[in-house]
């Protein structure tokens, strides 16, 4: 408890005179209502091979104004039945505030380690992603040709827990956490957290739906200005086998994409 306190009261006395005498900004958080649909395209090649493919649509104020277009693509490899390394390439396009006639446009590359596991009664999943992300700022509508350049680094633990064994339907629990990197980065290192609560159902053996809650709260660049989002998400997940050899089962545990 002595050196809890000791250490406390260090961090307190390197953080203060930053702040001694400096009026903080005050915190301004966005409140919006979101509609996103998806699909999330798995193609399996070969024993050890995937392509993956997904589609993205999220709009603001529910259905009513568009927020942003995302295309990716990538290929998979299974190191084995659950560990699977993947790369890849994505654009997204961003409705900027005031005219949504033009975009901000992201080109992205992405690498990822995901590790998935099937228990009684839990599939759980967990990801680690990191995206290179190059993008542009929009101003009035008109592109500043001002390109630069962050790191973001991605934390995805998701749970999925049966209505009963083997059954087609389960309650859905996740949370991503999104941290940026690099000499761009200012006042913003967290970048946003995602926490999804939904229900995810096996429509036939090539597609499955996934229908929830997510909460998305977001950092800005500019430090003090946040984006709480609450989000009504509907996605969709196939799985298409194109292997020769199929005596391995091919039933894969994802939950949240983008």
């Amino acid at each position: 408890m002595r050196s809890f306190v000791i250490a406390a009261a260090l961090v307190l006395f390197l953080s203060g005179p930053s702040s001694y005498g400096q009026e903080l900004p005050e915190r301004v958080v966005n409140e919006n209502a979101q509609f996103w649909i998806s699909t999330n395209n798995l193609f399996r090649i070969a024993s050890r091979w995937a392509i993956l493919n997904d589609i993205h649509i999220r709009r603001n104020n529910f259905v009513a104004d568009p927020n942003f277009y995302f295309l990716r693509f990538g290929g998979q490899y299974y190191l084995n039945a659950n560990l699977r390394l993947a790369a890849g390439y994505a654009h997204l396009w961003l409705t900027p505030t005031g005219d949504w006639d033009n975009f901000q446009n992201e080109n992205r590359i992405y690498q990822q380690l995901s590790l998935s596991r099937r228990y009684e009664k839990l599939n759980a999943l967990f990801r680690i992603r990191i995206e290179q992300r190059f993008f542009n700022n929009v101003m009035d509508g008109q592109s500043l040709n001002d390109d630069f350049f962050v790191n973001r680094l991605r934390f995805l633990v998701s749970a999925g827990f049966p209505f009963k064994q083997d059954g087609p339907t389960e309650l859905i629990l996740a949370n991503e956490i999104h941290l940026n990197f690099g000499e761009d980065v200012v006042f913003n290192t967290f970048n946003q957290n995602r926490l999804t609560v939904g229900i995810k159902h096996k429509l036939n053996k090539n597609w499955k739906v996934d229908c929830g809650y997510m909460m998305v709260y977001q950092q800005l660049a500019a430090g003090n200005v946040y984006n709480l989002n609450h989000t009504l998400r509907l996605f969709f997940y196939g799985s298409f086998d194109f292997r020769k050899n199929k005596n391995s089962p091919f039933d894969e545990i994802r939950h949240s994409e983008e």
